[in-house]
């Protein structure tokens, strides 16, 4: 395969080609890709682009490309601790994938909170700042 730089003047035709290719959707959010939405807002296309070797990936919505970005490179920098190796960056990014979707233990986290839990501890707070507040009316009198 024979590889070339495109200019800035081509890269709007090749993202459409590849959207065209890509079956009008987004390979990343699944959703279709919207030409007609122009500037930085979050469902523009881009075309995305590895940092390393320069070369297109496909086109995704803007904010896909930024979220796709912020992934890789906090897994990166966190997890595999290079960002100049996409394929141990792709590993990492599939093992967490497999790990997310891992049964849980049946232990609970000794901070975290039951939805019952919160409740009671909103109604608590709120009982507490009437209390407050009728002290302080209580003073003013």
């Amino acid at each position: 395969m024979v590889m070339r730089k495109v200019t800035r003047a081509q890269l709007r035709s090749i993202t459409m080609k590849l959207a065209k290719e890509q079956g009008g959707n987004c390979l990343l959010c699944g959703e279709p890709l919207d030409f007609s939405i122009k500037g930085a807002k979050g469902d523009s296309v881009v075309c995305d682009h590895d940092h390393i070797t320069g070369r297109i990936r496909g086109a995704l919505h803007r904010s896909c490309n930024g979220g796709e970005g912020k992934v890789a490179s906090a897994c990166g920098r966190w997890i595999v601790g290079s960002m100049s190796n996409t394929a141990a960056i792709a590993k990492a990014l599939r093992s967490m994938a497999e790990y997310l979707e891992r049964e849980p233990t049946d232990y609970i986290y000794p901070t975290h909170k039951t939805e019952e839990e919160k409740r009671l501890a909103a109604n608590a707070k709120a009982r507490k700042a009437r209390a407050t507040r009728k002290a302080v009316q209580e003073i003013k009198k």
